[in-house]
């Protein structure tokens, strides 16, 4: 059977194990978290070594087999984790003995197939996770979006004793993008900092660290409003922290590629919703809505022009011996006067 993550939360509350399970998705640290959680649920906090069996994808599917045939001493399971295994380039012959290994799990044993850094889709994982949802259980852990992400840092502070917003929870996502992990590393951050006082929007600014995206999309912000000394100061710091200005170009090249499809989308009278998923923004279709807002400060026109001024400068980046530095101080100049619809020339 297939499960979403409340279902399965519920699945190991209970203890009504399966015998097989599967997870995977592109949200990494929920694929730890849960199959952490179900390995305690089943062995306890240490699980002794006879009945606790860990495989990872250099290993044989002939000994996963033996493995998952032992049976449990002075306990009521025999586990057995198969981590990262790449379902898709195992050669025919191990797969159908994987196959029967599923098919032929002793109820005393608890196989868990789970994927928390490998990311496959191919012709044998997908005919993996249809024998795993009629055998046992497979569970999916897709990106969060934005808001649920905010809902799970509030509940995180929670938990740790430290009063926090939503509006300050949507701050954080904000400064760090969506990855759970890194998340969760700013949350523990903030609430030893905080030791049981409300995490306030001064604390997330001096201790959160700011990914290059967000930063280069202040910076976007900065220069379409005319505030040059803000913008340099911005790209003072990205130098400072030795930045690859190739990457800097880049990210205000998406910052403006943003702009130019909310823009469009507006202009044909698609929603930012539909324009995400044109472009297969996922859950990041905040970036598209973010950019709705500071787009209606510049023209389409400068929107082109600017993101020819950027293609530009990254091909003098990559191509010329001329100061890097000069090279963005330049592009963050002429992308204000454009945005002001001023020649440069």
């Amino acid at each position: 059977m297939v499960l979403k993550e409340r279902d399965i939360k519920k699945h190991i509350k209970d203890k009504k194990f399966g015998n097989i399970y599967c997870f995977y998705g592109s949200e990494k640290f929920l694929v730890k978290t849960y199959t952490q959680r179900l390995i305690t649920a089943l062995m306890g906090e240490n699980p002794p070594e006879f009945n606790f069996h860990i495989f990872d994808n250099d290993s044989k599917v002939d000994d996963i087999a033996v493995s998952s045939d032992i049976m449990p001493f002075m306990s009521e399971y025999n586990c057995v984790k198969v981590e990262d295994l790449n379902l898709d380039k195992l050669v025919k012959s191990d797969y159908e003995k994987l196959k029967k290994i599923i098919s032929n799990t002793p109820k005393t044993t608890v196989i868990i197939f789970t994927f928390p850094t490998l990311d496959i889709s191919g012709k044998n994982f997908s005919a993996f996770i249809k024998l795993v949802d009629k055998l046992g259980v497979v569970v999916e852990f897709p990106k969060y979006d934005s808001n649920a992400l905010s809902k799970q840092l509030v509940s995180g502070a929670y938990k740790r004793g430290c009063p926090l917003t939503a509006v300050n929870a949507g701050k954080i996502v904000d400064y760090c993008g969506t990855d759970l992990t890194m998340l969760q590393n700013e949350l523990d951050k903030l609430c030893a900092y905080a030791d049981g006082e409300e995490i306030t929007s001064e604390m997330i600014d001096l201790l959160v660290h700011i990914n290059l995206e967000t930063k280069v999309y202040y910076m976007a912000n900065e220069i379409i409003a005319g505030n040059l000394d803000k913008a340099y100061k911005e790209l003072d710091i990205l130098f400072y922290q030795k930045t690859d200005p190739i990457a800097i170009v880049s990210a205000i090249a998406g910052a403006y590629m943003d702009l130019y499809r909310a823009r469009i989308g507006a202009e044909s009278g698609v929603s930012v919703a539909t324009v995400a998923k044109d472009f297969n923004y996922g859950n990041r279709k905040f970036a598209l809505e973010k950019a709705s807002r500071t787009g209606r400060r510049i023209s389409t026109s400068s929107i082109r022009k600017s993101i020819d001024e950027i293609a530009n400068t990254d091909y003098k980046l990559k191509s010329t011996s001329a100061s890097d530095r000069i090279l963005l101080e330049e592009l963050i100049a002429k992308l204000s006067l454009i945005a002001k619809e001023k020649s440069y020339a």
